[in-house]
C-alpha cells in the first residue's frame, strides 16, 4: 500500500488505527501478570470499537445517497420469537 496516495480521510482512519493499536499494545504492556487478554479487551471496547464508529460515519458521510434513504428507526416485527418470560423445565 502506498501511504503517500491516501486520502484525507483514509490518513485521518490510518492514524486512528495507529494510535487505537499502540493503546493496545500499552494495554498489554501494562496489564497485571494474568489479566493481559482482559485488559486488551477493555482496551478494544474503549478505542475500538470507537474507530469502528469513526469508520462508519465517515463512510456514511461520503455517501451521499446514504442519506436520502429515509428514517431508519422504526419498530420491526420479530417473527417468530418465543417468549423471554417462558420457563423451560429442560432436565440437565
Amino acid at each position: 500500500m502506498d501511504f503517500s496516495k491516501l486520502s484525507a480521510r483514509e490518513r485521518l482512519i490510518a492514524e486512528q488505527a495507529v494510535e487505537t493499536l499502540r493503546a493496545l499494545d500499552k494495554a498489554a504492556d501494562d496489564a497485571p501478570y494474568g489479566q493481559g487478554l482482559a485488559s486488551m479487551e477493555a482496551c478494544i471496547h474503549d478505542r475500538g470499537f470507537g474507530l469502528l464508529r469513526t469508520i462508519m460515519a465517515s463512510t456514511a458521510s461520503a455517501q451521499p445517497e446514504a442519506q436520502k434513504k429515509g428514517s431508519v428507526s422504526g419498530l420491526v416485527p420479530a417473527a417468530g420469537t418465543r417468549s423471554s418470560r417462558r420457563v423451560s423445565h429442560g432436565q440437565s
